[in-house]
């Protein structure tokens, strides 16, 4: 018998030596041609870290990480450090409301009021929102102004105090109608959550999907993440620099506080992907991905983009994904999950700048065999660095020279949307440089006197700068030429600021 037992024992462990050298090296290859990739990537786009992780079926494939924690200290990344995760944040709320719903205590289809009474607006249907438009961002609430990062309110009444304080705005469309991005919506989720479940948001959170997940140094609480794990964020002021601030600030938890590291998001990926299991433990019931990830969004402009519950439904090369993106001050994040490949790929950054969802879309191209597409720094960001050092003029001579020269042009992206060229002047603006990005803006209208985002952004500049008339003629320009969509209602809303109308 023992005889019998070893011959067994000796088959197995020939076929594993047999098997294994093919398998190693095919995960050295695909390694070795990611980190390359990364590597060179993230030198050349000057981005201070990034942390990325893969899987396929329930396995970790790939996993590293570039750049430092600190650029001050100049501390090495690593995949263990916890990343402000931005919007990805949300897609934690719809897995709690999904379990809520399985329990009975949660219907997608009824209106908010009827679990939050005291909820209105000070002008709207709001009385007809349901739950499930809230979730797919066609309910009409509006959009978080100021986040107040740097005057945090932490205490647990802060959620619903916050949500009470939304009774001031005005809906930016009826329930149901369109479509529009909204953070505030996911906040009040958020108290929701809480109040049907009995226990705080982040608690709820955290024994019902963290804790089954193995996800112990994940958090929507930052002061639950050790000093040991924390990574500074990075803003770009003409260069990167160490932000002063970190983005949390309890009000916003739903909607943008999810603390965690690639290596735990990749619990999350698995999970997804086999349908809500983990290890043996199921956090929520195969069925409820038909829900989570068929389109909900069924408005009159079928341009506006699909959305599951919270989830971003796309395709890529004939794949399905489904994303979801993450950006705060600071830090960026792109979280993927291919169904059909079984994939996931976990992307974050601590720069506000980084363009992850590109990362995440060139290592998905590596995972299956194709070469990855380059990816080039918005061209808008060098012009801006030449504005703030030499001037307008010098910049407009940077951006000629540097279009006609074939050799200089490959390195930079020059799509004229809002990435390449608006949104560097958007961080000008926020961070109190308004002449400069004043003159970003208008020479984004010189070189495309169509783009209606420039002329709302140049009227929200001419604003802050005092400029009634100036700001109101933009305003109104930009509102009259742009379709409805989030930027349309944002204009639309700093427009009733200015003018009071």
């Amino acid at each position: 018998m023992k005889n019998v037992i070893l011959f067994f024992v000796c088959i197995c462990l020939l076929t594993t030596c047999n098997q294994h050298p093919k398998e190693v090296a095919d995960k050295n290859v695909l390694t070795k041609k990611i980190d390359n990739f990364l590597g060179e990537s993230v030198t050349l786009l000057n981005i201070p870290g990034l942390s990325i992780a893969v899987t396929r079926n329930d396995s970790i494939i790939y996993q590293s990480a570039f750049g430092y924690r600190n650029l001050d200290t100049k501390e090495p990344m690593k995949v263990t450090y916890d990343f402000h995760w931005a919007s990805v944040s949300k897609t934690f709320v719809a897995t709690a409301m999904i379990q809520l719903v399985e329990q009975g205590k949660i219907n997608l289809d009824e209106k908010l009021i009827h679990y939050l009474p005291y909820f209105k607006q000070k002008k709207g249907d709001y009385q007809d929102i349901t739950i499930r438009q809230m979730l797919n961002h066609t309910s009409g609430i509006g959009d978080v102004d100021d986040y107040e990062w740097d005057k945090p309110q932490n205490d647990d009444a802060a959620p619903e105090r916050f949500v009470k304080s939304l009774e001031n705005d005005e809906m930016l469309f009826s329930a149901g109608k369109d479509w529009s991005y909204s953070n505030n919506a996911f906040e009040i989720l958020g108290v929701v959550i809480t109040k049907v479940s009995g226990v705080p948001f982040e608690t709820y959170v955290k024994e019902n999907i963290l804790h089954p997940l193995e996800m112990e140094h994940t958090s929507f609480f930052y002061s639950e993440i050790p000093d040991s794990l924390r990574v500074k964020g990075h803003i770009w002021k003409g260069k990167p620099i160490v932000s002063d601030v970190y983005p949390y600030n309890r009000i916003h938890a739903p909607s943008s506080t999810l603390n965690s590291s690639v290596l735990e998001m990749t619990h999350y990926g698995i999970a997804n992907l086999n349908r809500g299991k983990y290890k043996g433990k199921q956090i929520l019931a195969e069925s409820s991905y038909n829900l989570l990830w068929t389109n909900s969004v069924h408005v009159a402009d079928t341009t506006q983009p699909k959305v599951g519950v919270s989830w971003f439904l796309e395709n890529y090369n004939g794949l399905q994904t489904v994303s979801h993106s993450g950006g705060d001050t600071g830090f960026n994040s792109f979280f993927l999950l291919v169904p059909e490949k079984n994939i996931s790929v976990a992307v974050v950054s601590n720069f506000e700048q980084s363009r992850t969802d590109e990362f995440a879309y060139a290592v998905l191209d590596c995972v299956l065999g194709k070469d990855p597409k380059v990816i080039t720094r918005p061209i808008g960001y060098a012009f801006a660095e030449v504005l703030i050092k030499e001037g307008i003029e010098k910049a407009k001579q940077f951006y000629y020279q540097t279009k006609a020269d074939s050799s200089q042009r490959k390195h930079f992206n020059w799509n004229d949307d809002e990435g390449a060229m608006i949104y560097p002047g958007r961080l000008l603006l926020n961070q109190g440089m308004h002449n400069e990005a004043l003159d970003v803006f208008k020479f984004v209208i010189e070189l495309n006197p169509s783009m209606g985002r420039a002329y709302g952004f140049l009227g929200v500049t001419y604003a802050k700068l005092g400029n009634k008339e100036l700001a109101v003629q933009n305003l109104r320009h930009a509102i009259k030429v742009l379709p409805r969509s989030g930027f349309y209602y944002y204009f639309k809303e700093e427009l009733r600021k200015v003018d009071n109308k």
